[in-house]
């Protein structure tokens, strides 16, 4: 059936099978199939969104529109991002509200459950808390609350080195596969214990632990988990690990939610990690049939968010199988960095039996040569299901992929903003013309360019000041110095840094509260002022955090005196985070981080521009010729560059950031006014797209400019002196990249980077993945000649009789001549004669493979990841890389009993 070009959102007048039935022939195949698990894997722009939201609305309609009629309340949605889970749940409002309009079918009211793996395993944990070994008011701490307890953890133990960002990589790693310490601690032991070390469930122990390289991880990890279980408190990556394991150990908790929610769909499954999909296995039992366990109930109303674990015997007998659909691409799978592994997707089989894959191939996002290049492009990948995305029926071909070589970095930028403005004077609008980067720091360079120009510019949510730690941190002080009954910000602060004054003690004074029916800013004020009364039902509050609290109240008094003194915002922040201790702290981390602890006392003083341009000068992993660079630079280049170094002094960078902001103001209390005011904003305005490649993922527009691919930026450098693996994984990025584009994209480079503060490379060499991309050929990839003139708005769409005119008549001319066709040989304004060069036009100039490639990095916050409350990961843009896939292993309950018995390896293909 010919795919209906209709809204993406569903019309409210549309009925529930109009929308079926506008599905394509294969997003109806993917959609419908509910007899086995069926893998959707879908191409760029082939309709994901759009299959998913037709199986929702096949699942609930009622027979007689020839749907299975089953409740949307059994019904669960595993999106990868919140912004998706909202959209979702958008989109399928008119589904939901035909339904309750139907009074000819039975319709409970249920709403599907719809969220991230995190998301959703929250809303379970605050329902069986009990079961899962927590407190019913359990906490959750976010980046910074972690970062404090690890450091108190590693202070207890008496280590004297510590790098928290090492530990908290190694952390994620451990926890992406579900690892636990007890796990870890087994295996440190079997190869301590090993009387034959060369021996394969040795050698597989050593691979693994290898993997693991902050020192005394495993030692510092049981005793991180030990003190947030002291807590009753969970990290991010705990509240999905925790509810896999409540599955896996309580049969009544299982039975119940297993038996409410019959009909999963998961969305961007090549993004998938161990963990996520053990959890998905827990919840579905890998899509077996369930039966009515022996003594139930005969119930239909049974809920397991009702956390009375009664089983749902009617829809257990309306679908003795659940039903299971996963829907991706394994060709987009680029968060490697997070624990996700496209062989995870791979193997979906042997965790979900009977597993079909339908193949959604056809894109209505992207015109032919777009597709061919980056089909031409991925197609170099190893290992990959094999499906090319084509044009849907009736595509117009609107030019080819363009490769352009400029003389300097500086004449990329150029050329973008020349064509943005362009675009501009002929009505485009500026959404639909974006400019993707490899990095952070890139995309800053080209936003503040085209900004500097005039030119409106939106940039990816990554160069978000506001939702860093730090930066929160901070400005939680400056709320409750400006408003002291604010409740909330002083929760936050009032351990930052650590002073005693923990979740722990903090919990005392909710119970004293609570049972003097004060409220928790009223309980901690009667510490403040000596005022205790602990009630008889209360807990008394240790010696130790009586005195930590009265300092702490000491301290905030005395600050607010000074910040009333400060003349100006910025000399009040300086006050902030100089006084509370905030910033001697991250000045510690970053020295020790940077291998530089003990100049301490060089540094200390110096504010945090200077204290960063210090560290830059005095680095010795910097050649001299970087430290020249590093010497002239300055505000969110210095910031973008402090990044690279470590995640401390990355940090520091964003302090030094938000003093700028507060130049100008006055008064503390001005600034933190207008800083809420930006904070508040709405919907960002309009302009031109400027986003890392990451960031963009799952957006689309018309025309887009991917700027600065030379090997070392694209690929990156780490991986290129790194594994095949790690190459693949780039040039998934790379596909993602092109594919954003609808009507146009156009890739750059230049030769002459040297003293580009922007650019740390050594020498330009081509990214290797153009030689890739020009396999598509003539027509799909060309090199623009020598005075071509610049994109305008009219030009696109071209006229199509004139090109494919320009096309036959080349083709004739080549066969004629029988010549080998290269790319370079086609250009739409004039398809004779041989090509030309601009003349800033060099060949390349490395000869090393890369070896001498000076590679780029930097460095991704916890918090920007988890900035909404639940794991975000569409933002992120770094690879940490890793030269070994992690080894194959037994699952972990097999090591959490006393005896620690293993399973063999081969009987568990995919280990958690």
């Amino acid at each position: 059936m010919k795919y209906k070009q209709i809204s993406k959102e569903m019309d409210h007048s549309m009925s529930i099978r109009d929308f079926i039935n506008g599905l394509s022939d294969e997003q109806r195949e993917a959609a419908c199939f509910t007899s086995d698990p069926v893998l959707a894997l879908a191409g760029a722009g082939s309709g994901k969104t759009r299959t998913l939201m037709g199986r929702f609305a096949y699942l609930v309609a009622p027979e007689h529109m020839g749907g299975l009629g089953a409740d949307p309340g059994s019904i669960m949605m595993v999106t990868f991002t919140n912004k998706a889970a909202r959209e979702m749940r958008e989109r399928i409002a008119p589904i939901l509200e035909e339904l309750r309009e139907d009074n000819n079918m039975r319709f409970s009211g249920g709403e599907p459950w719809i969220g991230t793996f995190h998301g959703l395993s929250l809303r379970i944990l605050r329902i069986e808390a009990d079961k899962a070994g927590l407190g019913r008011n359990f906490s959750i701490f976010d980046e910074s609350d972690a970062r404090s307890l690890a450091n108190d953890v590693v202070e207890e133990m008496g280590i004297d080195t510590f790098d928290v960002d090492e530990f908290f990589r190694d952390l994620e790693t451990a926890k992406a596969r579900m690892l636990a310490p007890e796990f870890l601690t087994a295996g440190a032991r079997k190869i301590e214990e090993a009387t034959d070390v060369t021996s394969p469930e040795v050698q597989r122990w050593k691979k693994i632990l290898a993997h693991f390289t902050s020192s005394d991880f495993i030692a510092i990890y049981q005793r991180y988990q030990t003190s947030l279980q002291e807590q009753n408190a969970v990290d991010f990556n705990d509240l999905l690990n925790r509810t896999t394991r409540l599955f896996q150990q309580s049969e009544d908790v299982r039975n119940s939610w297993r038996s409410t929610f019959r009909h999963f769909m998961v969305d961007e499954v090549q993004d998938i990690n161990r963990a996520q999909v053990a959890w998905l296995q827990a919840m579905t039992d890998g899509g077996r049939e369930m039966a009515v366990p022996e003594g139930a109930n005969n119930s239909e109303h049974g809920n397991a968010a009702d956390g009375m674990h009664e089983v749902n015997t009617y829809r257990l007998r309306r679908f003795p199988r659940p039903t299971i659909a996963c829907v991706g691409d394994d060709k987009q799978s680029i968060y490697a960095f997070r624990g996700s592994e496209v062989e995870v997707m791979k193997g979906l089989s042997q965790r979900l039996p009977g597993l079909q894959t339908k193949f959604l191939k056809t894109s209505y996002r992207c015109q032919p040569a777009v597709l061919s290049a980056s089909n031409a492009l991925i197609g170099h990948n190893l290992g990959q299901f094999k499906m090319e995305v084509v044009p849907h029926e009736g595509a117009e071909h609107l030019g080819a992929v363009k490769i352009r070589n400029h003389t300097t970095p500086d004449d990329e930028i150029r050329h973008i903003r020349n064509e943005a403005e362009a675009y501009l004077a002929d009505g485009g609008n500026p959404t639909q013309f974006a400019v993707l980067t490899r990095t952070r720091d890139l995309a800053k360079a080209i936003a503040k360019a085209l900004r500097a120009a005039g030119l409106p510019v939106v940039e990816g949510k990554s160069s978000d000041l506001r939702k860093t730690a730090e930066v929160k941190d901070v400005m939680g002080f400056v709320t409750h110095l400006t408003n002291p009954d604010a409740e909330v910000p002083l929760r936050r602060i009032i351990n930052k840094p650590s002073r005693g004054l923990g979740p722990t003690s903090l919990r005392k004074v909710q119970q004293n509260a609570r049972v003097k029916n004060f409220t928790f800013l009223e309980e901690l004020r009667t510490v403040f002022n000596n005022r205790i009364e602990v009630p008889a039902e209360g807990e008394g509050y240790p010696k130790r955090f009586i005195e930590s609290a009265r300092a702490f109240s000491h301290m905030m008094d005395d600050l607010s005196a000074r910040v009333q003194r400060a003349e100006t915002a910025r000399d009040a922040l300086i006050e902030v985070i100089r006084r509370t201790g905030y910033l001697d702290e991250m000045y510690r981390n970053a020295l020790k981080s940077t291998g530089l602890a003990k100049r301490t006392d060089e540094a200390s003083s110096l504010a945090p521009r200077e204290f960063l341009q210090w560290v830059l000068q005095n680095n010795t992993d910097s050649s001299k010729h970087e430290k020249a660079q590093d010497s002239i630079l300055e505000g969110e280049d210095l910031a973008d560059r402090a990044g690279q170094l470590s995640e401390a002094a990355r940090r520091i960078g964003n302090i030094a950031l938000l003093l700028d902001e507060a130049d100008g103001f006055e008064s503390l209390e001005a600034f933190a006014q207008e800083s809420v005011l930006e904070m508040s904003q709405g919907q960002a305005p309009s302009g031109i797209q400027v986003m890392t490649i990451h960031g963009s993922k799952g957006l689309e527009f018309e025309h887009v400019r991917l700027p600065f691919w030379m090997d070392g930026i694209m690929p990156h450098g780490r991986a290129t002196m790194g594994s095949d693996a790690e190459i693949e994984e780039e040039r998934r990025l790379a596909y993602v990249a092109i594919t954003r584009g609808a009507k146009t994209v156009e890739i750059s480079k230049s030769w002459k980077i040297q003293n580009c503060p922007f650019i740390r490379l050594k020498q330009s060499k081509d990214s290797r993945f153009l030689d890739e991309i020009k396999t598509a050929g003539w027509g799909n990839v060309i090199f623009p000649k020598k005075g071509e003139k610049g994109f305008t708005y009219e030009q696109f769409p071209p006229d199509r009789q004139q090109v494919e005119k320009d096309l036959a008549a080349r083709e004739a001319r080549h066969a004629a001549s029988k010549a080998p066709l290269s790319p370079q040989d086609v250009s739409s304004e004039a398809p004779l004669g041989p090509p030309e060069f601009d003349d800033n036009w060099v060949p390349d100039t490395g000869h090393d493979g890369g070896a001498g490639v000076m590679p780029e990095s930097e460095s991704v916050s916890y918090e920007d990841r988890f900035a909404e409350g639940i794991p975000d990961y569409s933002d992120d843009d770094f690879v940490t890389g890793s030269s070994d896939d992690m080894p194959d292993f037994p699952p972990l309950e097999s090591y959490e009993g006393q005896d620690h018995q293993e399973r063999h390896h081969d009987d568990d293909p995919i280990p958690f």
